[in-house]
């Protein structure tokens, strides 16, 4: 059956965080159910949250690959202090598993602490990106990628970044055109990989650090 390209619902969202539990494995992470919920929910939501294009892949009713992007020229997505303050809440009031609790909070923070060292906030970025395993190879994640390349154009946007890992996507990435600007340590995925940030920018658009970036 034919995939069908369209705007991100409301109603995708369980979809869309079952493929990044499934992409990023939070159910062997965390020992504690609870606490692998609550992160599913942090990244999903969170990406969900902070992003101005959301388009979702469907094949046969299913929800098999999404695309969550930032263009710091289009309007902005509303500011929610009072999710930020729920998501405090939440992961305190999970019972148990306070050691696993303190080390997440550590290592979100140390996260975001070295990665503001390379690149700042606000920037237009590839937010969460994922398409499932058994839909990979068939231009899926092409066309996402090239859909918000397109949106980013129609507002003179000159260069994307995106935050990926140094043994996952990179390949994907540098193939579509993204060139390398840096890699940084973080204590959230040390144990899986070393975040790299490409940058996609127009060949008057310099870039001065190196995680990964491309050209429009």
């Amino acid at each position: 059956m034919e995939d069908i390209f369209r705007e991100y619902k409301k109603s995708d969202y369980v979809q869309c965080e079952e493929l990044v539990s499934q992409a990023w494995g939070f159910d062997y992470i965390f020992s504690s159910e609870s606490l692998s919920t609550f992160a599913k929910y942090l990244y999903t939501k969170g990406a969900v949250m902070s992003s101005n294009y959301k388009m979702v892949v469907e094949n046969q009713g299913q929800v098999v690959g999404f695309f969550y992007g930032f263009n710091e020229r289009a309007k902005k997505p509303a500011k929610n202090l009072l999710f930020r303050l729920y998501l405090f809440i939440r992961l305190m009031s999970i019972k148990g598993s306070s050691l696993e609790k303190k080390t997440l909070l550590e290592a979100l923070s140390n996260h975001q602490k070295n990665r503001l060292t390379v690149v700042e906030n606000g920037k237009n970025e590839i937010v969460l990106f994922v398409v499932s395993k058994d839909y990979q190879r068939k231009g899926i994640g092409k066309k996402l990628w090239f859909g918000f390349k397109e949106y980013c154009i129609e507002y003179g946007v000159k260069s994307v970044i995106v935050e990926t890992n140094k043994l996952g996507a990179s390949r994907f990435y540098e193939k579509v055109g993204f060139k390398h600007l840096s890699d940084f340590d973080s204590l959230e995925c040390q144990r899986f990989f070393v975040p790299r940030f490409f940058d996609f920018s127009s060949a008057r658009s310099r870039c001065s650090f190196s995680n990964f970036a491309g050209a429009i």
